[in-house]
């Protein structure tokens, strides 16, 4: 990781109002833009560092900075909470549940829905990183029109 980008990882926990230590920056610099890594992954990144940190700090620490919004959390399909580092603010991914592609997906599109939540129900709602599951242009001109790959229903 370059000088520059430890400096900006620190100025954006001190933003956040933490203190800059060791093992953040450690656990921040395991983590990737566009990569999502589960917390084991992220462990395992950083378990040979001179730093000890142990596996239950790396949870904790991920989410600290998921409520922080540092990092995102979600489960892209594989029953395992992912994170992923933000750089640009949020953002959303359509998944092919045919053969796993992922698009990324604008908040701005997700943004009305937030709104609507609220004012139809008074609810706010905190959609951070939400994962849309279904089928690819790809794989919709192999699937019967209307229907899922191994599925019965219509979309």
């Amino acid at each position: 990781m370059s000088s520059q980008a430890r400096a900006s990882l620190a100025a954006r926990l001190r933003d956040a109002g933490q203190r800059v230590t060791p093992q953040r920056m450690l656990i921040l610099s395991a983590l990737t833009p566009g990569a999502h890594l589960s917390a084991d992954e992220v462990y395992a990144r950083i378990e040979g560092s001179l730093l000890a940190v142990n596996r239950s700090t790396v949870y904790r620490t991920l989410e600290r900075f998921r409520d922080l919004g540092l990092v995102s959390e979600t489960d892209l399909g594989g029953g395992v909470r992912e994170y992923e580092l933000l750089e640009d603010g949020r953002h959303h991914h359509l998944i092919c549940i045919d053969c796993g592609g992922m698009l990324e997906l604008a908040d701005s599109l997700v943004h009305p829905l937030r709104e609507a939540i609220l004012s139809r129900h008074g609810f706010a709602a905190r959609i951070e990183h939400l994962a849309v599951f279904g089928c690819c242009a790809k794989c919709q001109v192999r699937v019967p029109k209307g229907m899922v790959s191994g599925s019965t229903s219509p979309l």
